[in-house]
């Protein structure tokens, strides 16, 4: 639909200087790319080779009987397993038609298009990108345990306050002991991950503001920093990430409805993913991926393969905004296109807690 349809009394006006714009720098607080970073493909799918533990036969021991031989005896024997993972990406985009009519009365004060490509470049692909992430990491099923922990105590207002030791909340054990469950399945937990509205509770709930007090004297107060330290001494979570960003809901045109992208249903435990290229020594150097998972784009999906006539505007990710004309409309169009598909590549990785929040 078109960017907007002129009424009466609207237009430029002389002593026009400034824009007023809704929800400006409203984009902020993102963690997707910090558990799920980019993976660039060169084809919209792509195979890797799978390393699992049961397939290298790794963190095993020699303690076993049938490991014990005699001299000129045979050794004992296994065979290697390279499993392949398919990666796919989705192709998805928008676009938003300028009247030209429009874009003419505007020109000397507001530049639309440089405006419009800015907003899809960074809100829309970026809340885009976010909330495909956190439909995902916030996906029990997605899990190797495929259902939440359960809690100490629900993460009510009530369970907030009551003091501890007792049956108030106790987040710093929730993280604990969802660590601990993910060595048990051979990983190592680096960090955990929550909303906003959910950080706010695990602040300010006593266990917490006595466990930190105890450390950091009775003036401390609870922030990220402190938060994290006290955890990576005792199970090597060091990183914290608070997802706190909206997306507004309403149909176009409608009075906006914004909703968190991150629930409050859960707290995330796990290993982040990481994506880096192997060093190139006899052969070729091949992606290593380790951690929850990655995000794979398609590179070749940038310009959508047409040919562009303004720009394009490229992102992080493969993302890109382009303009080209519409003549039988006689507008300019603004397009955004993306080859977003997160994806988990070890389940082992990561676990959820019910918060029960309410």
């Amino acid at each position: 639909m078109p960017v907007f349809t002129p009424t009466v009394g609207t237009g430029p006006r002389e002593e026009l200087a400034q824009a007023i714009v809704e929800g400006e720098g409203a984009v902020s607080n993102l963690i997707g790319d910090k558990l799920m970073p980019d993976l660039p493909l060169t084809k919209r799918t792509a195979h890797l080779p799978k390393l699992t533990l049961q397939g290298v036969e790794a963190m095993r021991t020699l303690t076993d009987q049938k490991f014990l031989r005699a001299p000129g005896t045979r050794y004992e024997r296994i065979t290697a397993q390279v499993n392949d993972f398919t990666f796919s990406t989705n192709l998805i985009g928008q676009e938003i038609v300028i009247p030209n009519e429009t874009k003419m009365e505007w020109d000397e004060y507001l530049d639309l298009v440089a405006f419009f490509s800015a907003q899809f470049g960074t809100q829309i692909s970026g809340l885009t990108k976010e909330l495909l992430k956190a439909n995902i990491l916030f996906n029990p099923a997605q899990t190797f345990r495929a259902t939440a922990m359960t809690p100490v105590a629900s993460y009510t207002a009530a369970n907030r306050d009551l003091a501890f030791p007792g049956a108030g909340m106790n987040p710093i054990q929730d993280i604990i002991a969802a660590a601990r469950y993910i060595k048990g399945l051979g990983e190592i937990a680096d960090c955990a991950w929550m909303s906003g509205q959910v950080w706010e509770r695990v602040r300010t709930c006593q266990s917490t503001l006595q466990f930190i007090k105890g450390i950091y004297g009775p003036m401390a107060e609870v922030n990220e920093g402190n938060f994290t330290t006290a955890l990576a001494a005792m199970c090597g979570v060091k990183n914290l990430y608070i997802g706190d960003c909206y997306i507004n809901t309403a149909a176009s045109g409608q009075l906006p409805s914004l909703t968190p992208v991150w629930s409050t249903a859960y707290i995330g435990v796990g290993r982040a993913g990481l994506s880096k290229v192997a060093s190139e020594k006899d052969g070729v150097g091949v992606p290593t991926i380790s951690g929850l998972g990655v995000t794979p784009f398609w590179t070749g999906f940038e310009n959508g393969g047409k040919p562009v006539v303004d720009g394009p505007l490229y992102m992080e990710g493969g993302n890109y905004v382009e303009t080209y004309p519409s003549l039988e409309i006689n507008s300019l169009v603004v397009r955004v296109g993306m080859s977003q598909n997160p994806t988990v590549t070890n389940n082992r990785a990561f676990v959820l807690i019910a918060t029960s929040y309410s």
